[in-house]
This record gives structure tokens, C-alpha cells and sequence, in this order.
């Protein structure tokens, strides 16, 4: 909802004394509010108060609507208009920085934005793969991806598959665009072949529907089976970036109106981008002046019509013989889908024989031509405009004919004209009748091969009239016909079964893909989406996306305003949520159930909006303030009938905030008359105290916890701090001191305050004395202005939501290192308040697009350490598992509690530096943990009281790596010079050194392990080989034959460093050991005889090299961490076949931990991203959490929008 306007400056400059007097326009029209003065001019709220915010000089149509809505005179104003910024002609449209419906090519990469995300992500795959497929609805960018993105930063060539029958001979990168027009020619076997031959990489782009027409060629689904990325559709961010950088590199400025007009049309849609650059391209050429503005857009038809008006407008440009040969010429260049969408076709000019057609339809951008072909520039241009739709409805059938006409045409060209390749029988049937009908669509070559086929057919028949035959060779005849026949048609059955399968399998890939895209603003589709996948195909990458669901933020919204939101909170005792509106109404909603708030009562606020709220400490009373001058405090101890008990006066103007002391018997208000009130509320209301606390209007205040003292914020540039029992003035926060113009304000648990401003950044405070706050971080914010913040109850983090429609969370653990911890997208406007639930495990937010969101913090907020977390172990039993990081801290969670603090983090060892190594005693009771100079065994019999027993195990050196035996009364110690020490254990107070070895020709060691038996010691010492030691004795210590690491005879590697077998990993299960090597291969040996280990199968990899493995407690799972960021679960129960189980993706930097809980369904992971990760890899067990947290099932409507043609069926 809106605000009170920032005073302007008229002596800043001619904009802002422009834009100071269109308010004083309006003040002299009564003030009527933006939303009058849209409806009187025909032009949004946003665009006409842009116009009068002073920060650029609004169109001269914005200007003159403002000023004939207000009753000013137009020719004066339009005078003064042209004295500040002459209007520019129409820019030519060389000078637009949209490119339309072309695709981006390499030289626009200074215009690409918005996809960088995604680009990092092209380029990361490339780096750990051979193949990659780049896959994605039409209209979703996968071409500018492959050009501006990709090629623009690696060298390669590109080419399409209609343009070259033979793959050409590259030694680099190939990118193959528009591989879907494959499937459609004649030589698609002998390419694809040669393309999964071929040495170099190799970057394939396909649209999403023709995913299913891989699955016939298996040597391409092995290739790009586990190396895809899909182009889903941009987040809102992206959106607003692909839309107004462009004219920003070029100096040029969008109207706000404008840019939520588009991002309102776009966001979401995965085939919209082309429609969008379109738009704005029609746009730039109706601009005036500097900016691109709203009524330049709607006179261009708005993305929903642009298309189809340029190319309507290029069709009756031309005479009716042009016009007749123009629909011959674009149904030439359709292929009619067969259970797909319709595509485009990359034909010869030659086939077409209309060449000013093609120029004229070129010159409107509807068609691309290069030297010697021409296509539809893009599908676009097929699903938006009306005409070339009727026209393929009303010919399909015969398109169908024409197609395979001309593609026979073309085969019997290049075969000589071989009498073999003539059409015959029904094929000729149907193509003679229909060319009777279209005489005029048939080309020279078309016409000779029918001509040919007719004469070739005559004669035949002649000849058989000739021929006698006799009865038994026409009942052999006829018998062959018959099984023919029937052969034919159960192929047929076979054929339409497969065609539907594939259908449903292309429908499942665009859906999962769009539900990345709708993570942000619709998780509960999302989740829905990826489950209806799942259930249609049983996909790998479908149960893959199915369990790395919760990965993301968990959102549910609450519906039930009729207009913009303008706050929302949750009681103290979590029981209650209440939402405030433009529609006048606050509504109280039962939040019990965190995944389905329900609303229980709803009450009318005031003749004017509601902005500011606070439950009283017992959560009985609501205090609402009112921009009608009123506070009122309804009683909501019956939620179902809240009820006003008291209206507070005094304010002159709109009241802005209110906030109740932590007793409950004082509240506090803030409002546009710059004051800040204290209201003695316990017993009948009354005014204790007014300050003056700005000049300008007091739009957020906050409290300590202590309830001693206030803050306040106002547009006049400065933050305050008072006594809340005297009035009196502690310190003033000024823009000087670098706090600059204040929007929000928020005080911490701690004493800590936070303020935001107009800027986007954000600063920290310590504010325990208030007469002397002391300034300890900064953060860059928001990229518009910070609009609201609050602190979490736990001190932990800060939530921030401002002008660029996210909220973000900041972790301020340390509040002199303000780290982001995630920004939520998916609103359609601004943010207009955040706050958390008392138990800091929920925040609500509300914005103007006149929804609540209640977001879980479970998986926004994943435990983090300082710095990466390199390793993780679990305790045997189950209590708890531990992380380590590189800045030395080693810390104790419980899975089930990990949204709140560690159980503990064990005290630093005497050196601080980073910690070598942890492991955890069988028995979960002791914990050894190292630095590079120093140890320590302790006792975590209570995880939340480690006491440290011993610090005696040491070496020479640093000790790298340790593994306590199965029986738990041995420690094997590795120093970095690789000699090994073993300890006995048994009195953990007191170790005893037994034995020693040293690995030959070890510069290091990264891991050891003990057998099952605890009779073999496993060392891994970064050669290619693995050295096994019999330790039965461990006073005399004896080396096995080292087993060498690269003799995999089937070596699965599209990532990885080639040639490097060095291990990196070791685990044992049983007699069942699995190593990796660097080359990202890895391996399951037996060692039930540890002299003589024997292979038993591979773990199929083809992304990066596996960083860290372990067990499932029962051994029939493998579980590896990935330099791609990715989590990779394998099946072993048949070791000599391991399956892929699971993908799991979440994590934003490389994997370094992983470990298996005693259910040996629950993983946890830690990485680069400094985050700890719990996963279900049960996908049963997820899709019922799913259908239990989701606000909705899937409905008719989302069923018919993503799976159309699929029966519907239950997914819960």
C-alpha cells in the first residue's frame, strides 16, 4: 500500500522542482489519491506516482495525464515539459538494445542478462562432462543461453541439424541448437550416431517436448542422462534484470508501471522471453524522450499481442497474390507436431519461390533469412499469432502429406532419382489427391517427383495387367497381406502406446522444469508438480527433483484480502497470525497447522487501511494502526469474533506504527504529525506522553526487550533513540554517520538495532547503551529501498523485505560479519512488513499483490558454520552427528533440532588453527579431534558437555586422518608424513601408543579405515595405490600387497581430472570396501581376504570427482559428496551392479561431508556453502510429506495446464 511521499527538494534540479509541483497540482485537486487519479487518466497508480517522485522526468503522456486528471492546464505544462528535455524522435531501431524475436547471438552478450545463474551452471556441467543437454519449453531462451551465455565465453561452433546432414568434423566445443528438428529428417540415425561418436564436447539444445524422442537412441540417453540443465523461467529478479539493464547500458530509463507491468505479464510463463523482447523492441520504437513508458507498451499491444500485430501488420502489407503465396510460404516452414507442439522448419529459399514475400517478412523480423536458407524466427510467432494458427488447424492433415512430400522430394534428389524412392501406393494416393486440391503449394522439385511417382505407378500397373496369375499365389497373397496386416497393426499398438509414453515423459521434464521456476513464488505447486511427475513416469530425474524438494524454501499462502497487504504478524503464543489490508479489513487466522493457516474471524479496520499492528504479550488484544488517524485495539481472545474494544485519538494525520512494552501496559504509536505517543492501556486508555520526535513523518518504531527504550525512524534523514520513561532524546542516528534516509528500524533480543533505508543497505548497531551506540557491520541490502525488518526471537538471524519484491535473511551471529543467508523471491510487489513466530521458526511477509506468505525456516535457515564445512560423522547411535569446518570449529547437532543452535561446539584445542581431522567412537561416547598441532580425546557421553580427556595422541607431525576400530579399543592416528600409530584406547583418559608403521612412499594420508574385523587397516595416501595392513598384532604391524587404483577396466568418466587415480576416498561395510579416485571413478572390492582383494563392480559417476563416501549403517547404501554440488546415492545390495538411487541437489558450492543416520534413510551433508543438510532419500516417505504440506492437491486446472491429454489421477 502506499506511503506518505518523501519530501522533494525544488531547488535539486529542474526534474525534482517538475515533480514538486505536480504534488502541489494535486494538493490544490484535494489530494486524491493515485489509484483516482488511474482511474480519471487511464494510466496506473505506479507510473503516475513515479511521475511525481523526482527521480527522472516522466513521459510528456504520463505528464499531461497527471496534469488533465488534477484539472491543470495542458499547454502550459507541455511547455515546461519540453523546456526541461525536449521530446527525441523515434529512435531508429539500430539503436535498440532488445533484440525481438531473434535469438541473442554471441556479439549481443553486453545486452544478455538475467541468465547468469544459469550460464554458471552450463559452464560448471561442461566442466565435469563430455555431454550436456540444455533442455526447455520453446520460448525459454535455450538458444541466447547457447550463444550470448555460452559461446560468448568459451570458443566453439554451433550448428543446427536442418543446415548439415553430415556432423561436421570440430576438434573443440560443438553446440548442436534446435535438436528437435532432428526427429523430423531423414538422416537422423547416421547424426545422431556420429554425434555420441564423436571426441570433443558437445552442448545439446532440445525443446522440452521432444524429451521422450531420446529415449530411442540409448547410446544419446547414456551421454546426457545424468549431465542436463533445464531452462525453466526466469525468477522475478532475472525477469527485472533481462527487462531493464538492456536500457540502462544504453542510458535509458523504464517507468516502475512499466516494469511491474511486464514482469506481471511474464513471471512464470517458460515460453514468454521471445513475447517479452518483442514487446519491449515494440516498445523502444513508440518511445519518447529518455524512458520507455507504459502507454508506449499498450499501444504496442503488450506482450500478449505485440507478435501477432507486427506479424498481422507485415501480412496485409502485402497484395492478395503476395498474401496467398505468404500462407504457402509459412506452412512450408511448420512441421506439425505428432503428439508435440507444432516447430518451426530451417528451410532451403529455394523450396519456397517466393522471394519478395520472404524479404518483406524478413524486414518485419517475423521470418530469418541467411544466404541460402529461411525460418520463422521464432515459435513464437506460431503460438501468438491467430492467423498462422487457423491456418494450420484448417490444414493439418495436409500439411502432414506436404511434409513427407517434401522430405521424399529432397531423399529421391539425392538418391539419383532412383525409381526406389518414387511414392507408391497409399503415400501416392494421398499426396496425388491433395495436390489436386493445393495446386498452387507445390514447388518444381515436389512437382517432378510426384510426376514421377504417378508415371512410375502407371506403368506398373500396366505390367501387372500383363502378368497371369493363378489361385494359389493369390491365397499366398493373400495370406502374406493378412499377416502383414497384422503384424502392422499390433506395431501400430505398439507404435501409439510409445508415442504416448514419450508424450508423458516430455510433459514430466517441462514440468519439472517449471517447477524450478515456481519454487519462489509457488512452492506448493512445485512440489505438487515435481510429485505428478514423479507418479506419471517414475523418471530418475523426476524422483531426483521429487527428493531435493525440501531443499528449497516451504511456503504456504494465505488468501482471504481482496486488495494489497500491508502487515502481518503472529501472536506471542504462536496460536494466531493476523493480516491487515487495503481492503479494510484485518483478519486473524489459526496458524496451529504451520502448513495450512485457516482463517478463523475477520474484522473491519477503519474507513482507510490498516499499516502497522501489535498483539499485546498475552496475545488476547490486537492494537491497529489507522492512516484514518485511529488506533484501534480489538479483542481477539475469541479469534473466530474479534471485536473493537477501544479507539485510540490523537494523531493528527495517518498513524503509522504501534508496538506494545514488553508488560503489556504501555503502548507506543507513531505518525505523519511526526510524533511518537505513549498510551497507558491498562485499564481504559489514555495519553501518557506525546514527543516530537521528527520533522517528517515517524513511519516505523521499535523497542528493546528491556522496554526502556524506543526507536524511531523518519524520512528527514535521521534515527532516534529515546527513554521511554522520561521522553528523553539519547542519541540521533544521522545521515553524517553514514545511516543516510531511514526506512525501518528493528532492536534485537540482544540490544542490538538494526536500521535500513532508502539505499538498500542495512546496518547493525550496538545499542546496549543508548546514549552511545556503536556502529558493528554493514551489508549492502536491498537493491531498491529497505521497506520493513525485524530481528528473530533467537537473535539469530534478520529479516529485511524491500523495494525489489524479496525478503531476505541475513545471519547475524556475528554482527560484524553480516552474512546473506537467502533471498526469497516470488512477490509481485514490494514487501511491505516481515515478522518472525515466537519459536523463530516461522516468518510471514506481506506485500501489495494482496497475498500473506508463511515461510518455514527449517530449510531457509540451514545450520551453518563460519567457513566450509569439510566433514561430517554420525554417532553409531544415533544422538547425534558432528561437523567440522576450515576455521577450526567442530560442533554437535541433533537432526531433529536442527533449526536451532548446535547441541554444542567443543572448546578450541590450545592451537586455534584449522582442525586436521574428527572421527566418532563406535560406541558415540568418545570424540577424537585434531589441529595441525594439537589433539584431543573426549567424552560426549552428554553431546551437550564435551569434556576433554587427553590431549597424549600425537606424532611427529600433524595427524591428518583417524579411524577408531569396531571394537573400540584401538585409535588409528595418521601423521602427515605417513607413519601410522596405533593407541589402545581402553582407559580413554589415559592412551597407550602399541605399535607404529610407516606407508612407503606416502607424502601424506588423507583417510584410514578398519576392516569390519578390526584385523585390516585401509590406508588411502594420495598415490594409486591402496596400502592394507594386517594389525592383529599391533605390535608388528604388516603390509599386504598394495592394491592398485587404476585398472578400472570400465571407467565411467565425463568429469573429473583424466588420468588421475590418486584415492581420495575409503569405506568399509563387511567385507565390502568403496574408494574414489580424482578421475571421479569409483570402486567396491571384496577383502574378505585383504592379501588378495577382488573386484567387484564400479559406481557409476558421470559428474565430478566424489569428494567424501560413506556407508549406510546396513551397507546397502553408498553415499558421496561431489565437487559439482551435488549428493549422489547409490544402491549396492548386488555390489557387482550398483544402481543409482538418488541425485540430490541443494547445496550451492562443492559437497565435502556425508553421513547415514542408524534409519539408513536420513543423510546429512555439509559443503562449501557452509551449510549442514539433512535428506529422506525414502521417496515414499517424501511425496507423503508433500501431499501432508502442500496447501492444495494439484486442481483440474493445473492438471489440464501441465500434463494436458494425461488422465488425471490421485498423487496422495
Amino acid at each position: 500500500m502506499p506511503r506518505p511521499e518523501k519530501p522533494l527538494d525544488p531547488f535539486a534540479g529542474p526534474v525534482e522542482q517538475f515533480a514538486f509541483d505536480l504534488r502541489k497540482l494535486r494538493e490544490k485537486a484535494g489530494s486524491p489519491g493515485y489509484r483516482e487519479l488511474g482511474r480519471l487518466s487511464h494510466y496506473s497508480a505506479s507510473t503516475l506516482a513515479d511521475a511525481a517522485r523526482g527521480q527522472r522526468l516522466p513521459s510528456l503522456a504520463v505528464s499531461l495525464a497527471f496534469v488533465r486528471a488534477c484539472g491543470g492546464d495542458e499547454e502550459m505544462w507541455e511547455q515546461r515539459w519540453r523546456e526541461i528535455g525536449e521530446a527525441d524522435p523515434r529512435h531508429p531501431e539500430g539503436d535498440s538494445p532488445y533484440v525481438g524475436l531473434k535469438a541473442f547471438t554471441e556479439h549481443d552478450a553486453d545486452r544478455f542478462f538475467g541468465r547468469e545463474r544459469l550460464v554458471g551452471k552450463l559452464l560448471g556441467k561442461l566442466e565435469h562432462h563430455d555431454a550436456v543437454l540444455v533442455v526447455g519449453a520453446s520460448g525459454s531462451g535455450k538458444s541466447s543461453l547457447l550463444r550470448a551465455g555460452l559461446l560468448a565465453r568459451v570458443q566453439g561452433e554451433l550448428i543446427t541439424p536442418g543446415t548439415h546432414e553430415v556432423l561436421p568434423d570440430v576438434e573443440g566445443l560443438l553446440v548442436v541448437d534446435q535438436f528437435e528438428e532432428i526427429f523430423a529428417l531423414p538422416h537422423r540415425d547416421e547424426f545422431i550416431a556420429a554425434l555420441t561418436r564423436r571426441e570433443g564436447q558437445t552442448v545439446i539444445g532440445m525443446r522440452a517436448d521432444f524429451y521422450g524422442h531420446c529415449a530411442r537412441y540409448p547410446d544419446l540417453v547414456g551421454a546426457v542422462e545424468n549431465a542436463q540443465v533445464l531452462v525453466g523461467p526466469m525468477s522475478t529478479d532475472e525477469l527485472r534484470k533481462a527487462i531493464t539493464q538492456p536500457a540502462v547500458e544504453v542510458g535509458c530509463a523504464l517507468e516502475t508501471g512499466l516494469v511491474a507491468r511486464l514482469i506481471a505479464d511474464a513471471t512464470g510463463e517458460p515460453g514468454v522471453l521471445p513475447h517479452v523482447s518483442h514487446a519491449l523492441l515494440e516498445t523502444w520504437r513508440r518511445k519518447r524522450g529518455n524512458t520507455l513508458t507504459l502507454s508506449s507498451y499498450h499501444e504496442s499491444g503488450g506482450i500478449a499481442r505485440a507478435i501477432a500485430n507486427t506479424a498481422e501488420n507485415a501480412y496485409t502489407g502485402l497484395d492478395e497474390q503476395q498474401r496467398l503465396r505468404a500462407r504457402q510460404v509459412f506452412l512450408r516452414l511448420v512441421t506439425p507436431g505428432e503428439g508435440t507442439e507444432d516447430t518451426k522448419r530451417h528451410v532451403k529459399r529455394s523450396e519456397l519461390a517466393a522471394d519478395d514475400v520472404v524479404e518483406h517478412l524478413a524486414d518485419a523480423r517475423i521470418l530469418t533469412v541467411d544466404d541460402d536458407s529461411v525460418e520463422i524466427s521464432h515459435e513464437a510467432v506460431i503460438r501468438g499469432w491467430p492467423r498462422l494458427k487457423d491456418w494450420l488447424a484448417e490444414a493439418r492433415d495436409d500439411l502432414r502429406v506436404h511434409r513427407r512430400l517434401t522430405v521424399a522430394a529432397a531423399d529421391w534428389e539425392s538418391h539419383g532419382r532412383d525409381d526406389g524412392s518414387l511414392y507408391r501406393g497409399v503415400s501416392l494416393t494421398q499426396a496425388t489427391d491433395w495436390a489436386q486440391r493445393e495446386p498452387d503449394a507445390l514447388n518444381d522439385a515436389e512437382k517432378s517427383f510426384l510426376d514421377a511417382s504417378k508415371a512410375a505407378a502407371e506403368h506398373e500397373l500396366a505390367t501387372a495387367k500383363r502378368r497371369t496369375t493363378n489361385l494359389r499365389r493369390a491365397v499366398a497373397l493373400l495370406a502374406v497381406l493378412l499377416l502383414v496386416a497384422t503384424t502392422a497393426t499390433v506395431f501400430a499398438v505398439r507404435a501409439q502406446h510409445q508415442t504416448t509414453e514419450q508424450r508423458t515423459i516430455a510433459l514430466a521434464q517441462k514440468a519439472i522444469a517449471e517447477a524450478n521456476g515456481l519454487q519462489d513464488r509457488d512452492p506448493g505447486l512445485a512440489s505438487q508438480l515435481r510429485l505428478a511427475a514423479y507418479r506419471l513416469t517414475g523418471l530418475p530425474t523426476a524422483r531426483d527433483s521429487l527428493l531435493s524438494t525440501f531443499a528449497g524454501p516451504q511456503i504456504s499462502i494465505a488468501r482471504g484480502h481482496a486488495e494489497a497487504t500491508s502487515f502481518a504478524l503472529f501472536s506471542p503464543d504462536n496460536k494466531l497470525m493476523a493480516s491487515a489490508a487495503d481492503d479494510r479489513f484485518v483478519i486473524i487466522w489459526d496458524v496451529s497447522d504451520r502448513y495450512h493457516p485457516v482463517e478463523l474471524g475477520r474484522v473491519h479496520a477503519g474507513e482507510d487501511a490498516t499499516h502497522g499492528m501489535a498483539f499485546s504479550p498475552d496475545s488476547r488484544t490486537l492494537a491497529a494502526a489507522g492512516w484514518d488517524g485511529n488506533i484501534r485495539m480489538f479483542d481477539v481472545s475469541n479469534p473466530r469474533k474479534p471485536a473493537e474494544k477501544a479507539r485510540l485519538t490523537g494523531h493528527a494525520g495517518q498513524v503509522a506504527a504501534v508496538q506494545f512494552t514488553p508488560d503489556g501496559r504501555t503502548l507506543v504509536s507513531s505518525g505523519e504529525d511526526g510524533t511518537v505517543r505513549l498510551w497507558d492501556v491498562s485499564g481504559p486508555a489514555t495519553l501518557v506522553r506525546t514527543i516530537k520526535a521528527h520533522d517528517n513523518v515517524v513511519h516505523a518504531i521499535a523497542l528493546n526487550a528491556a522496554g526502556t527504550t524506543i526507536a524511531s525512524v523518519s524520512w528527514d534523514d535521521t534515527a532516534r533513540l529515546w527513554d521511554l520513561a522520561t521522553g528523553e532524546n539519547l542519541f540521533t542516528l544521522t545521515s553524517a554517520m553514514g545511516n543516510g534516509s531511514s526506512d525501518a528500524i528493528a532492536f534485537s533480543p540482544t540490544g542490538l538495532l538494526a536500521t535500513g533505508g532508502e539505499n538498500g543497505g542495512l546496518r547493525i548497531w550496538d545499542a546496549n547503551d543508548p546514549r552511545n551506540p556503536v556502529l558493528l557491520g554493514v551489508a549492502p541490502g536491498h537493491i531498491f529501498s529497505v521497506h520493513t525488518m525485524a530481528f528473530s526471537p533467537d537473535g539469530r538471524f534478520l529479516a529485511t523485505g524491500g523495494g525489489d519484491k524479496t525478503t531476505r535473511l541475513w545471519d547475524i551471529t556475528d554482527p560484524r560479519d553480516i552474512r546473506l543467508t537467502t533471498a526469497i523471491a516470488g512477490h509481485t510487489d514490494m514487501v511491505w512488513s516481515v515478522a518472525f513466530s515466537a519459536d523463530s521458526r516461522q516468518m510471514v511477509t506481506a506485500t501489495n499483490d494482496a497475498e500473506v506468505r508463511v515461510l518455514d525456516l527449517a530449510n531457509l535457515t540451514p545450520p551453518r558454520h563460519r567457513e566450509t564445512a569439510w566433514k561430517l560423522d554420525y554417532d553409531p547411535a544415533g544422538e547425534f552427528f558432528t561437523t567440522v569446518s576450515s576455521d577450526g570449529d567442530i560442533r554437535l547437532w541433533r537432526q531433529e533440532d536442527l533449526h536451532a543452535e548446535p547441541v554444542s561446539t567443543l572448546p578450541r584445542l590450545p592451537a586455534t588453527e584449522e582442525t586436521a581431522t574428527v572421527d566418532v567412537h563406535p560406541g558415540g561416547k568418545l570424540l577424537f579431534a585434531s589441529t595441525y598441532t594439537a589433539s584431543g580425546l573426549w567424552d560426549v557421553g552428554d553431546p551437550a558437555r564435551p569434556r576433554l580427556l587427553s590431549s597424549a595422541i600425537t606424532g611427529t607431525q600433524a595427524i591428518e586422518s583417524v579411524s577408531f576400530s569396531h571394537d573400540g579399543t584401538t585409535l588409528a592416528a595418521a601423521e602427515q608424513n605417513g607413519v601410522v600409530g596405533l593407541w589402545n584406547i581402553s582407559d580413554p583418559a589415559r592412551p597407550v601408543k602399541v605399535g607404529s608403521f610407516a606407508v612407503p612412499e606416502a607424502d601424506t594420508v588423507w583417510q584410514i579405515e578398519f576392516s569390519q574385523d578390526d584385523r585390516t587397516l585401509v590406508i588411502a595416501s594420495g598415490s594409486r595405490e591402496l596400502q592394507l595392513w594386517n594389525v592383529s598384532d599391533p605390535a608388528s604391524p604388516r603390509a599386504y600387497p598394495a592394491l592398485r587404483t587404476d585398472d578400472n577396466p570400465n571407467p565411467i568418466r565425463r568429469g573429473g581430472q583424466a588420468g588421475r587415480h590418486e584415492v581420495m576416498t575409503v569405506v568399509i561395510h563387511g567385507n565390502v570396501m568403496a574408494f574414489a579416485n580424482m578421475d571421479s571413478s569409483g570402486a567396491l572390492y571384496d577383502i574378505s581376504d585383504p592379501a588378495q582383494p577382488r573386484r567387484l563392480g564400479s559406481l557409476p559417476n558421470d559428474g565430478g570427482p566424489l569428494q567424501r563416501l560413506a556407508f549406510s549403517p546396513d551397507g546397502t547404501l553408498i553415499a558421496a559428496g561431489t565437487t559439482d554440488d551435488l549428493v549422489r546415492v547409490w544402491d549396492v545390495r548386488n555390489p557387482r551392479n550398483p544402481q543409482v538411487r538418488a541425485v540430490l541437489h541443494g547445496h550451492t558450492e562443492r559437497v565435502w561431508g556425508v553421513g547415514f543416520a542408524p534409519d539408513n534413510r536420513t543423510l546429512a551433508t555439509t559443503g562449501a556453502d557452509r551449510t549442514v543438510r539433512v535428506w529422506d532419500i525414502d521417496v515414499d516417505a517424501t511425496a507423503a510429506r508433500v501431499c501432508a504440506t502442500t496447501t492444495a492437491h494439484l486442481s483440474t486446472r493445473h492438471w489440464e495446464q501441465y500434463f494436458p491429454g494425461v488422465e488425471p489421477r490421485p498423487l496422495c
